[in-house]
């Protein structure tokens, strides 16, 4: 169980540094929020998912 935890830890926090760099460049660059948004909402998304598997897995360790 504690690898698994370790391993959501891990994915949570290299998808927190992607959202992290590709949130304002998407933003910022001109016509690419258009065409990212959907990316962006579906990490969001992803990350979230995340959060929760990872506080459910601890509540079992």
């Amino acid at each position: 169980m504690s690898l698994l935890i370790q391993i959501l830890v891990s994915l949570l926090v290299l998808l927190s540094f992607v959202l992290i760099i590709f949130v304002p460049v998407a933003l910022a660059t001109p016509g690419e929020w258009e065409t990212s948004k959907t990316k962006v909402y579906n990490l969001a998304t992803f990350w979230g998912t995340l959060v929760i598997l990872t506080a459910f897995a601890q509540g079992f360790a």
